[in-house]
């Protein structure tokens, strides 16, 4: 039986598993074990409700009574009156027994919670596989408005923006990140990545510069063009090949460029990449 709220079950035996565990793989569920004749649960009940009220649907209360109820209460362990489990994703996360501050059942609930910023990132990636790549760059903009200094979904859109060829937009985007932020993964990846933007912009296309290559193996510059191009189609082992290249036949070109490539390249893969951990030795095996 469903009571006043959308966010508040009278629950028993019988919806116990669609209430409890399956609301619990999307929001935190407090089970709340009560009584009539039990004093504290007079006032641990409606303090619970208001909280269901005003998290509007941040955690789910599950009501057991535990007279009626008594396979349920035995099943859970119930030793006294009230007692509140958590459930989330399935599992008993916490239990917390007699009636304690308001406090103590937001600390738990927020702290299970989902961010409303990591649904809006799931949504958009979700749309953004299925072909809806224009919807998706939309939802992240209207959460950036609500959200607006939530580094997740600024580099989550630039992202987006750089792989529909909007480099500007997405520089804009990473610039505004604090220092530190722009520093670390994923943030500094994707500044590295609008580097070899920079050095595709205007240049030929892959097959081309492929050519072009094939006909002047000596000429850096093209394949300099050629290690972004490989870069932008997400083809990271062709463009550390042709960085390695440029490195071996004129480690001075472009006061380094093929070093610069590939310490670029590290950047943008991060250190736990196997590729990056490959090519950082053949590297130094080359300098040295």
């Amino acid at each position: 039986m469903m009571s006043e709220s959308p966010y508040v079950f009278d629950v028993d035996q019988h919806n116990f598993a669609s209430v409890v565990v399956e609301n619990s793989q999307r929001a935190p569920v407090l089970v709340d074990f009560w009584a009539d004749w039990c004093q504290p649960c007079q006032t641990l009940t409606p303090l619970l409700t208001k909280l269901a009220q005003e998290y509007r649907g941040g955690f789910i209360l599950a009501k057991v009574n535990a007279d009626a109820e008594q396979g349920l209460a035995g099943h859970f362990r119930v030793r006294s009156l009230p007692t509140v489990m958590v459930v989330w994703q399935g599992q008993i996360v916490d239990q917390i027994v007699g009636v304690q501050p308001e406090s103590a059942y937001r600390a738990v609930i927020d702290q299970l919670r989902a961010n409303p910023g990591d649904q809006i990132l799931e949504q958009a990636n979700a749309l953004w596989q299925h072909g809806r790549q224009k919807q998706a760059v939309e939802l992240l903009r209207e959460a950036l408005k609500l959200e607006p200094d939530r580094v997740e979904l600024k580099v989550a859109l630039a992202d987006k923006l750089m792989q529909l060829d909007r480099s500007e937009e997405a520089r804009t985007l990473l610039q505004s990140l604090p220092a530190e932020e722009r520093d670390r993964q994923p943030a500094s990846g994707l500044l590295a990545r609008l580097q070899f933007a920079d050095l595709a912009q205007g240049a030929p296309d892959l097959a081309t510069l492929e050519s072009q290559v094939r006909a002047k193996p000596d000429d850096c510059a093209a394949r300099r063009q050629l290690a972004a191009r490989h870069v932008l189609a997400g083809d990271y082992e062709a463009a550390l090949e042709q960085f390695m290249d440029i490195l071996r036949r004129h480690p001075q070109f472009e006061d380094g460029a093929g070093r610069k490539g590939l310490i670029m390249m590290f950047e943008m893969l991060g250190n736990e990449n196997p590729l990056v951990v490959t090519y950082r030795r053949r590297m130094f095996s080359l300098l040295h």
